[in-house]
């Protein structure tokens, strides 16, 4: 049985094929850049990591990145700390932390079911 998303690249309902033959051949890859990309993550400690950041340390295109973010994200290995930074882009992306290093959630959330 193939894995799915966030564990594996996917393509959404009614894509060509191309994307799905596209999604299933970055599988492996994937996996490997993932696994880089959550290193990096964690060794940055609170300080967190764009997908800009991460890129340039692997020598990557963001957009191989920023695929493999939105997968750790998805799977709550990696949160959104609330700050941004200027990306290469010219406008403010997100950085990236570990969930202890995340926003807590405010006591009326904590005490609400399916939240954390």
């Amino acid at each position: 049985m193939a894995e799915h998303y966030p564990n594996a690249p996917w393509a959404k309902a009614g894509s060509p094929q191309t994307a799905f033959d596209a999604a299933e051949s970055m599988t492996e890859a994937a996996a490997s850049i993932r696994a880089l990309a959550f290193a990096l993550v964690k060794e940055s400690g609170p300080n967190g990591m764009t997908g800009d950041d991460v890129a340039d340390r692997l020598g990557l295109h963001v957009a191989q990145v920023r695929s493999r973010l939105s997968e750790l994200h998805a799977a709550s290995r990696i949160v959104e700390s609330g700050r941004t930074r200027l990306g290469k882009s010219g406008r403010q992306t997100t950085v990236w932390v570990l969930p202890e290093y995340g926003p807590q959630p405010s006591a009326d959330q904590a005490n609400l079911p399916g939240i954390l």
